[in-house]
């Protein structure tokens, strides 16, 4: 484990391409799962996270897939940007998001952001304004929401008890997050919303602006 004491730490939370996922996205595409694109959805995330001062860990499930993402992260990642890649925890996602903030709080962060891998289109200033608000409000939970009601940043500066009691895929999730933070007397500060990947849609306008350039080649390659 790199040294991640009193560092600003964003932990991307992700599916290893290898096992599959995002067959919604696929059937929409009316394309069999193709790994290379779970890859550049994984990638130019981690692009996007990279914010200055800021160190990077990804969490990775299943466990066995570790040395993959390993692997993958030295040859797009070269520059060295991620710092450790660690397995998630069993249970379901609130359980395996409590884990991994656990963890790094463990290892000395002072502060810590946990994303998903299907942000391709994410902006590191985005990121800096997570950390920024902690900053400013150290006590707070910073929420970035989503566009189909959840949210796909959580941050704080310590372990809150905000993950349990959610429904998880739902449409209210950030509500329910919320109302749990407000329940804890826990301030929540609100970042710009922004869309995951989940329909062809959102992969279509993920892959404009020039921030995503991985993702917009293989839509290139599969149009």
């Amino acid at each position: 484990m790199v040294d991640v004491a009193h560092a600003r730490v964003v932990a991307v939370l992700t599916r290893a391409p290898s096992s599959g996922g995002k067959s919604r996205l696929f059937a929409e595409l009316g394309r069999p799962p193709d790994a290379r694109l779970l890859e550049a959805l994984l990638l130019d995330t981690l692009d996007g996270v990279a914010a200055p001062g800021v160190r990077v860990v990804v969490a990775v499930t299943p466990p066995s897939a570790c040395e993959e993402i390993r692997e993958l992260v030295r040859a797009g990642r070269p520059d060295g940007s991620v710092h450790d890649v660690i397995p998630q925890a069993d249970g379901d996602l609130g359980e395996r998001m409590r884990a991994t903030m656990a963890w790094v709080f463990a290892h000395g962060a002072r502060a810590v952001a946990l994303t998903g891998s299907d942000l391709p289109h994410i902006a590191p200033s985005l990121i800096a304004a997570a950390f920024e608000a902690l900053e400013r409000e150290p006590d707070a939970l910073v929420l970035g929401p989503s566009a189909d009601g959840g949210y796909y940043l959580v941050g704080s500066t310590r372990l809150l008890d905000v993950f349990g009691g959610i429904e998880w895929g739902g449409a209210d999730v950030l509500a329910q997050t919320r109302r749990v933070a407000a329940a804890r007397a826990v301030r929540v500060h609100v970042l710009d919303v922004l869309a995951d990947v989940d329909h062809a849609d959102d992969l279509r306008r993920a892959a404009r602006g020039g921030r995503a350039p991985r993702t917009a080649a293989w839509l290139r390659e599969h149009p």
